[in-house]
């Protein structure tokens, strides 16, 4: 910019792959601030407090990159490599130098535009994409698949901000073009937002049964709604429902739990008033949590009601007409799996059995 006016902090770094030193950057603090933020953790729009910086776009920074070998990864993977216990860095690193020639062919046209300088819409999906594949050359049972959900709905999320943008200059049927001809040397390469969410949802599945961070419920609950909204948005209705009966499900079962300990503690007289005040405000955090997962899955159904209403109807009018009890048409909607509400909208509620004998 102008008399070198920045928003950059920019840093000299050793690749943690190859050594070669290089220039990364990353936005200064409190530089701006997330304006509007979606129920996917998506901020569709930031506050630059200064306006002169308002060309940049956030999300284009958010990874680092080695222009040499091209490695490509998170700010933290580049300055803490392999800190974390958790981390499978090493495997990667094991992996990324010795990729096959056709891998290398991946990275390199993948990596062979970025500046820094000149970020755009091509590059940004270029490094998110490229973080990606560096992440998925290990074995599938070996990969980080938190680290791999995100970076998947990151690259969605750039998608989507381009379409909503109505994509004025092309850039995005543009990049669809680029992407076609890389599936044919990465045939799973994501083309679409809606891939990019399904797989994104699929990872933080399989994180949520075995990643250290989900092991405590309220972050495991809070992640499993937010699979649900993002099966939402990938128009997956049904892996949604899944998730959310999961989370009343895990909930109901947690409240269970803690009740019991609670009564277990206060006969023993080991419940302190601190112990109590914070068993109570783990449970009130997983109620509000039910809470919305409750009113998330009852606009499932609504949406659903509304999609199955005109086939139901065809089906009551078709087996009443043929002179078909009531309660059998009710058996029968059940077996199509039409929604209950529905059927009970249509038919009432079912009769009461009479029970025989004395009593």
């Amino acid at each position: 910019m102008a008399g070198g006016k920045t928003p950059f902090v920019k840093k000299m770094v050793d690749c943690p792959m190859c050594n070669v030193k290089a220039e990364n950057r990353f936005i200064m603090p409190k530089s701006y601030v997330d304006k509007t933020v979606e129920s996917d953790h998506h901020v569709s729009e930031h506050k630059w407090l200064d306006e002169d910086y308002n060309q940049f776009h956030p999300p284009f920074y958010h990874f680092w990159h080695c222009p040499a070998c091209k490695y490509t990864a998170s700010q933290r993977d580049f300055l803490k490599p392999g800190e974390d216990p958790q981390n499978n860095f090493n495997l990667i690193k094991k992996a990324f130098v010795q990729m096959t020639p056709a891998q290398k062919q991946i990275t390199q046209l993948l990596g062979s535009e970025v500046n820094y300088d000149k970020m755009n819409l091509k590059m940004a999906m270029n490094m998110h994409l490229l973080a990606i594949y560096v992440q998925q050359l290990v074995p599938l049972d070996e990969r980080d698949s938190s680290k791999i959900a995100s970076y998947y709905l990151r690259t969605g999320w750039l998608i989507r901000e381009q379409k909503a943008k109505g994509d004025s200059e092309g850039q995005l049927v543009e990049y669809k073009n680029f992407l076609a001809k890389l599936g044919k040397l990465w045939p799973e390469v994501p083309q679409t937002e809606e891939e990019c969410l399904k797989t994104a949802a699929a990872a933080f599945e399989k994180a949520y049964q075995n990643h250290p961070k989900y092991a405590d419920i309220v972050h495991a609950t809070d992640l499993m709604i937010l699979i649900a909204d993002i099966y939402l948005r990938a128009g997956d209705m049904g892996q949604a429902m899944r998730s959310l009966n999961n989370v009343m499900q895990t909930g109901q079962k947690f409240r269970q739990q803690m009740g019991e300990s609670m009564r277990r503690e206060k006969e023993a007289g080991q419940l302190s008033m601190a112990r109590k005040a914070q068993l109570d405000a783990q449970v009130n955090r997983v109620n509000v949590l039910m809470e919305k997962a409750g009113d998330m899955r009852q606009e499932i159904i609504k949406v659903r009601i509304a999609q199955q209403e005109p086939k139901a109807k065809a089906v009551v009018a078709k087996l009443g007409g043929e002179g078909m009890d009531p309660e059998l048409i009710r058996e029968k909607l059940k077996e199509l799996n039409f929604e209950s509400q529905l059927i009970t909208k249509l038919l009432g509620e079912p009769k009461r059995k009479k029970f025989l004998g004395l009593f």
